[in-house]
């Protein structure tokens, strides 16, 4: 949690005030547990630690007093889309942090951590899902060229994320 903690450091240093809104406190909470995997990840493949069979999964032992094992605060890899909002930040996260994880999936960790960080940048303390997405596809685009701006709009359609 800590890393996740450090998520919301990360934004409101790019953003001053950064999650106003239902959305952007959802797209916080997002980038909050994508972070935690990521480094978690990263961290356990240079280290040599033992690598999580259940890498999506987001503090698995803070978890274990009050969930079913898997134990899982959260996870990154659900099926929700922007119809399953429900107005609570950690649930709605749900649904950026698995385009995040998609991004990443497609275009590697490396290219994908740098665009989701740059285009964090350019958000507004309120910005919606889909503004945020559309910052994301445009940041794709500049950096890297039209097959990574295609890879990061595929990841926020397949979450039906309006307007993207």
């Amino acid at each position: 949690m800590i890393v996740h903690e450090y998520g919301h450091a990360v934004h409101h240093a790019q953003v001053p005030g950064f999650g106003t809104t239902p959305e952007s406190g959802a797209i916080g909470e997002a980038f909050g547990d994508y972070l935690a995997v990521a480094v978690g990840t990263h961290a356990a493949g240079k280290y040599g630690w033992p690598v999580k069979a259940d890498a999506a999964c987001v503090a698995d032992w803070d978890a274990t007093g009050y969930s079913e094992a898997p134990h899982c605060l959260r996870r990154i890899d659900g099926t929700k889309t922007y119809a399953d909002r429900e107005g609570e930040v950690h649930a709605d996260g749900e649904i950026w942090s698995r385009a995040l994880l998609d991004i990443r999936t497609s275009l590697g960790a490396r290219t994908a951590d740098r665009i989701i960080v740059n285009a964090q940048f350019g958000f507004a303390p309120d910005t919606s899902f889909r503004d945020a997405a559309l910052t994301t596809i445009a940041t794709a685009e500049k950096m890297y060229g039209s097959g990574a701006a295609k890879a990061v709009r595929d990841a926020f359609r397949a979450r039906e994320i309006p307007g993207v």
